[in-house]
């Protein structure tokens, strides 16, 4: 009989240009057994989804240099659409909301944003994939 190797740690791509941020809830998501992917903006989130698919969840920021989490959205295509993806942003107005969700986001928080709030959307957003 042959062994079967399964990585089931969840694979987090963050996207998020203040570093500080970014790099507490990577140091979050990690304590919570995620492994986390970080980018500082929209180009890189993009050029990551495209050379590398293996992600269980992206979480982004909105407001990016470059392109902006919604233009990364909208450039989705093909398996990457699959992936969810939970929109941050400090300008949640409901027009914002409305665009996020119409472009695919599985979720949006405002800013300032509770961590264990974060981190139940996160949690609530990877079990309603895996069921999918």
């Amino acid at each position: 009989m042959e062994a079967v190797c399964l990585d089931l740690t969840p694979r987090v791509l963050l996207a998020e240009d203040d570093k500080e941020l970014r790099e507490l809830l990577a140091l979050v998501l990690e304590n919570a057994s995620y492994e986390v992917c970080q980018c500082s903006n929209g180009e890189q989130l993009l050029a990551r989804l495209t050379e590398q698919r293996s992600f269980n969840l992206v979480i982004s920021d909105i407001r990016m240099p470059g392109l902006d989490g919604l233009e990364v959205l909208a450039r989705r295509s093909g398996k990457m659409q699959e992936i969810p993806f939970i929109c941050m942003t400090a300008f949640g107005d409901e027009r914002i909301h409305r665009r996020a969700r119409d472009l695919g986001a599985a979720a949006i928080i405002d800013k300032p944003f509770d961590l264990d709030e974060m981190m139940e959307l996160v949690a609530h957003v990877c079990l309603r994939s895996e069921r999918n």
